[in-house]
């Protein structure tokens, strides 16, 4: 607050400084460089989306895929594609997937577009049976306590609605169990 330049966010409800030179080095931020894909990537890519395109994929799977392609071809843009193999795929997963803290179903859409790419578009090294997908995570159910289960059956006046209400919860039914 007290920097010369500095404001407050109401929005955001924080104080902040302008992004330059003088403030990066006063509080010792460093600037990654941004990183491509080799020119041969990007080939790769463009190839995949007509690929892709041709068989009638959606926007938003195309997108998906051709995004989550340039991120695995960026990771080896040092590399040719035709070289890449499964200890790549292994050390992409390790070194990227989960350094970066990024979720099982980011994992998944990775390999499924690492797997489509190199199944059809090109000849590789890549034993695709091989690329393993991340476990699915097991989520526990959300169980009401008694005093919600009491709230829900009493919401209703309707004295219909309340039986109907009370006989899906005690049977464990399903609404359309309910109707038939």
């Amino acid at each position: 607050r007290e920097q010369e330049g500095s404001r407050w966010s109401q929005k955001l409800g924080v104080w902040h400084l302008p992004d330059t030179f003088e403030n990066r080095m006063l509080f010792q931020i460093i600037e990654e460089p941004i990183k491509h894909p080799s020119p041969e990537g990007i080939a790769q890519i463009e190839k995949f989306k007509h690929w892709l395109l041709s068989k009638r994929y959606s926007n938003s799977t195309i997108t998906t895929y051709s995004e989550a392609l340039k991120t695995f071809l960026t990771f080896y843009n040092d590399k040719k594609v035709a070289e890449i193999n499964n200890d790549d795929v292994i050390r992409y997963n390790n070194e990227y997937i989960l350094n970066n803290n990024l979720s099982a179903s980011y994992q998944n859409q990775i390999v499924n577009a690492i797997k489509l790419f190199f199944a059809t578009v090109q000849d590789t090294k890549i034993e695709l049976e091989k690329i393993h997908r991340p476990k699915r995570e097991k989520l526990l159910p959300n169980v009401l306590s008694k005093a919600e289960v009491k709230l829900i059956l009493n919401a209703h006046s309707n004295l219909k609605h309340k039986m109907m209400l009370s006989l899906i919860y005690s049977c464990g039914l399903r609404c359309g169990e309910l109707l038939t």
